[in-house]
């Protein structure tokens, strides 16, 4: 499922080539009916759903006092409750059979926020307690969630970040990253190896300690774009 209709369909014409059965569609993950109409569809035209990947994600820029409210909403509506949305049509399905896997594309931003990331990195941990309560009721019937914390990937989101990007990947490379985590059935998983080792450390330092990195790593950033 996509909203750039033209991406989907070129992928999809690719795994058509190899054989593989497509279905393409267009939607936008906040809106639930939609989503569920879509997944019903979905399930109708196959013998079953392995693999649920909520990977729909957007992030703006706020504004200086956070006057403009409907930025949050579009960040949570999309980010969080998206998220939702996507898993929601296929849970009953997967708990009478006892068969199903659920992931979720979190993001290293979700860990601790920064001065100019607060809603993108609240929406992303939203959806880290979120899918941590749906393991937990999904342990008795046997379906694993994984959640996936992303770093930089060289995609259109990051396209006009001007600060330095450690590890910065390829769009190929976490695709592998993420299929390794899915294959895996793990719990977590955090790439690349570069954000895993930074932000990891981030989160277990003292605030005081932190918010002085912070401060002293943005106005090196200011230096730098002058």
């Amino acid at each position: 499922m996509s909203r750039q209709k033209d991406k989907i369909e070129e992928i999809g014409n690719l795994l058509r080539e190899g054989g593989t059965d497509v279905y393409a569609y267009t939607a936008d993950v906040g809106d639930a009916g939609a989503m569920r109409r879509i997944a019903e569809d979905f399930i109708d035209k196959t013998n079953g759903v392995d693999v649920v990947i909520a990977n729909a994600g957007i992030r703006i820029e706020e504004d200086e006092d956070y006057s403009d409210s409907s930025i949050s909403e579009k960040i949570m509506r999309t980010n969080f409750s998206g998220v939702i949305n996507t898993f929601a049509p296929f849970l009953k399905t997967f708990k009478s059979t006892g068969k199903g896997h659920l992931v979720v594309i979190s993001s290293i931003a979700s860990f601790r926020g920064t001065q100019n990331s607060g809603l993108y990195s609240a929406s992303k941990a939203a959806v880290n307690l979120w899918t941590e309560s749906l393991r937990l009721r999904l342990k008795p019937f046997g379906i694993p969630v994984t959640t996936v914390y992303v770093g930089f990937v060289d995609t259109d989101m990051t396209s006009d970040i001007k600060f330095h990007m450690p590890g910065l990947i390829s769009a190929d490379e976490a695709a592998r990253s993420i299929d390794y985590a899915i294959r895996h059935r793990m719990r977590h998983y955090t790439f690349p190896w570069q954000s895993k080792i930074i932000w990891n450390m981030l989160r277990i330092i003292p605030g005081t300690l932190y918010d002085w990195l912070i401060t002293v790593a943005k106005r090196h950033q200011i230096r730098r774009r002058i």
